[in-house]
């Protein structure tokens, strides 16, 4: 399970347009995490400026992999660790994924197309799947984790 090729390619397009103003882009999504009622301590603004190129960095990683979850399920386990402790609980997980979204479509504008929107909306998905399984033993569908164990048992 992983995202289409062609998913993937316009996700890393998306990415490449909003790296050079990423600092702007973090502190949208920042603004828009301040419209909802997280229920976790959120790093400051500063904090997450003074962050913003390691969080780019772990956003094109992760959908660099999409396509092969095997590989970027570690790393998205342990963000979801480091999640945790800011005391992250499972309706969080998707008030993150909207204020996720929110930021894109607004530093996006035009480019971010019905095609584009439904492609984020599948890997945001993903994301939120995998922290939800792995943090609070929530199941999708499909338990992404015991695929995955399977697989390498395999």
């Amino acid at each position: 399970m992983g995202v289409s090729a062609h998913h993937q390619k316009i996700l890393l397009q998306s990415i490449a347009i909003i790296k050079p103003n990423f600092h702007c882009f973090t502190v949208t999504f920042h603004v828009q995490l301040k419209r909802h009622a997280l229920t976790m301590q959120w790093p400051s603004s500063q904090e997450i400026s003074e962050k913003s190129y390691l969080l780019y960095c772990s956003l094109e990683r992760t959908v660099t992999h999409l396509d092969c979850l095997l590989s970027v399920l570690p790393f998205i386990q342990h963000h979801a660790n480091n999640l945790s402790k800011s005391g992250l609980t499972c309706q969080d997980v998707d008030l993150l994924g909207d204020a996720f979204i929110a930021a894109l479509k607004i530093h996006l504008g035009k480019e971010f197309t019905p095609n584009l929107e439904n492609a984020w909306r599948y890997a945001v998905r993903m994301f939120k799947s995998i922290v939800k399984s792995y943090l609070f033993n929530t199941n999708n569908i499909v338990a992404i984790n015991k695929s995955v164990q399977q697989q390498m048992s395999s």
